[in-house]
């Protein structure tokens, strides 16, 4: 992929709607409200950066130098002379008309309503934090300088934005133009973090959530999880990532070091898929295993999920493997209950005995050399088993018992999808040597483990040299 520059690059970090609207003629103010510490500053500084032109930063409480040891990215986009600690702002009384009656200096208020009505066109101020100036003010003057200097905004076509700690409406909400609102979600008792675009004025706000995180100091939006087109010039066959000692790995470095080396050989492995999530989701994560096994010529042994076949996994994973390797190593298992021909990579059950099907599974697995990984979609074990029926329910699980201690004996891997209402699931996560769990979050995918405990992680699909690459990345 091509190196993105620095602007390029924080436009990738930040709503798209947010640019639409600081980017329009006219100037933009927006305010940030959110309680410390929660990435305000990271997305003003990062807005700063994405819009590009001349930066100005008014910080009541970090020095530039402490500022570019956090942010040292912004000495591209912020000369240190325009980064302005307003702590140590002391103005002797050059301008009668923004002198104090009082004391004969001026404050910073009136420093900051000065210094906007001499800026030129396209400049970009970050005054960090509001909340801060306004204890310098009296009630009526800070209305006065709030209204002062959102009007100025329009008319030297200035981008100002505005951090502030203050969750209740205030006057200054109804002044500006943009607000953005920041908020915790707990998962789990893990906490994610999102932004809420409440109001942009002249600018469409197609998706007013996003989740974001701060990982390595950088704001950064997850979008919408989505299908990802194959690159104009066409896929390429994945390079497999090799085994490590005694696991196989999943196809992805991240996952890898999430199970902590990858899939330890001889266990079983339970992801329960949340109701709410697409399909395709849970493919990005278990897609990029199979093509892997595949790529390393391990057996690839499979009962797919309802709605799933052989035809289905060849179009999605045969454009990133070996042809001759897919045929090998390939194995799907398909239930007919009227019975069906076998055909190449496909080996038809006819459903009507869940003991007899998986003995099928299992004894063809016996015959291939280890390690093999194995896949069950459990809705298929449910379903045509007719497991919620009294009795079948045991005998289901009594079943499943053995194939787990073949995997275990044979150093296998088996991987499960469940549905938290699946009537199977308790057992089969009790069984789980890893057990990790997907559901949405602003129309994103995210992952997190039970076993083992883990954070909660983005889950993104990626194009790297026409390959398609796992990408998880924590919430920070």
């Amino acid at each position: 992929m091509a190196e993105l520059s620095g602007a390029e690059e924080s436009r990738t970090h930040v709503p798209a709607e947010l640019l639409r609207a600081i980017e329009k003629p006219g100037g933009f103010s927006l305010l940030l409200k959110g309680r410390p510490g929660v990435g305000k500053t990271s997305l003003a500084l990062e807005l700063l950066r994405a819009v590009g032109g001349e930066g100005i930063y008014l910080s009541t409480r970090v020095s530039p130098k402490a500022l570019y040891t956090h942010f040292p990215w912004l000495e591209e986009c912020i000369e240190p002379i325009n980064i302005i600690d307003t702590s140590k702002i002391y103005v002797p009384t050059d301008y009668t008309v923004y002198t104090s009656a009082m004391t004969g200096t001026m404050t910073f208020p009136e420093v900051l309503a000065r210094r906007i009505s001499e800026m030129g066109e396209g400049v970009t101020v970050v005054i960090d934090s509001w909340d801060a100036i306004k204890l310098q003010c009296e009630p009526v003057e800070m209305a006065r300088l709030e209204a002062l200097v959102t009007e100025l905004v329009r008319e030297r076509n200035i981008n100002l934005i505005l951090t502030g700690e203050t969750m209740d409406v205030t006057t200054l909400d109804y002044l500006v133009d943009g607000i953005v609102v920041f908020n915790d979600i707990m998962i789990e008792y893990r906490r994610v973090r999102e932004i809420y675009m409440s109001k942009l004025r002249r600018t469409r706000i197609d998706q007013p959530k996003y989740p974001f995180t701060l990982l390595d100091g950088r704001f950064q939006i997850f979008n919408p999880f989505g299908i990802k087109s194959i690159p104009p010039t066409g896929p390429t066959k994945v390079k497999p990532i090799p085994d490590k000692g005694n696991f196989v790995s999943s196809g992805s470095e991240d996952l890898d070091k999430i199970l902590g080396g990858g899939f330890r050989r001889g266990s079983f492995n339970v992801f329960e898929v949340g109701d709410d999530i697409s399909g395709w989701g849970y493919q990005a994560i278990v897609g990029v295993t199979f093509i892997n096994a595949i790529q390393n010529d391990h057996p690839v042994v499979a009962l797919p999920c309802c709605g799933r076949n052989e035809a289905r996994w060849r179009k999605v994973l045969g454009p990133f493997v070996d042809e001759d390797k897919y045929r090998k190593n390939l194995t799907v298992f398909e239930i007919h209950p009227e019975g069906a021909e076998p055909r190449e990579n496909m080996v038809p059950l006819k459903g009507n005995s869940i003991k007899d099907d998986l003995r099928t599974i299992r004894e063809h697995k016996i015959s291939k050399e280890s390690p093999v990984i194995g896949f069950i979609g459990a809705d298929m074990l449910e379903f045509p088993y007719r497991l919620k029926e009294i009795g079948e329910l045991s005998t289901g699980i009594k079943e499943i018992s053995v194939n787990i201690e073949t995997t275990k004996e044979r150093g296998n891997v088996d991987i499960v999808r469940v549905t938290p209402n699946l009537a199977i699931r308790d057992e089969l996560v009790d069984m789980a040597s890893k057990y990790l769990k997907l559901t949405t979050l602003d129309r994103t995918v995210v992952l997190y483990g039970i076993k083992p405990e883990t954070w909660i992680y983005n889950v993104d699909t990626v194009f790297v040299d026409g390959s398609p690459t796992l990408k998880l990345t924590p919430y920070v």
